[in-house]
């Protein structure tokens, strides 16, 4: 008898209908685990945070070598003792950490030289590797003595 109560109340519970396998789960899904029904997410495919922070790093040890750039340019006479600013840079590094592309995207410093020379150095930096290509931003602030 016991067990006829419990097979009803099992009926009750379920509506009585027969599960099969191949219906779509429901409930919350994580974001980059799996199927977000989105299909617009592309969590999958975004830089490591750790990755981006290793990129700011590369380019921030190059702040001495472009600074002298511009003390370059002031010992060579080629502007004027004194002159500082900053240059902005948009930069696109491939996926091998090599950078694909690298424009000035402002700058007020008002020599092609020290900008040509500091364009350089942000080409030749070394990336880590990345999932995909990366596109950042750097300001760097010159100044020299």
């Amino acid at each position: 008898m016991r067990y006829v109560l419990l097979a009803a109340a099992l009926l009750v519970a379920c509506g009585g209908k027969q599960q099969t396998n191949d219906t779509q789960p429901t409930g919350p899904t994580v974001v980059g685990m799996g199927d977000s029904g989105d299909s617009t997410d592309r969590s999958g495919n975004m830089i490591p945070p750790d990755k981006m922070d290793e990129v700011q790093q590369d380019l921030g040890r190059r702040r001495e070598m472009i600074s002298r750039c511009l003390a370059t340019a002031m010992d060579n006479r080629e502007v004027k003792r004194g002159t500082h600013g900053k240059v902005t840079f948009e930069i696109v590094i491939g996926a091998s950490g090599h950078t694909q592309s690298v424009r000035v995207d402002k700058t007020d410093i008002p020599d092609k030289g020290v900008i040509d020379c500091a364009t350089k150095l942000v080409e030749d930096t070394a990336f880590p590797e990345l999932p995909h290509k990366y596109e950042t931003s750097y300001t760097y602030a010159m100044e020299a003595n």
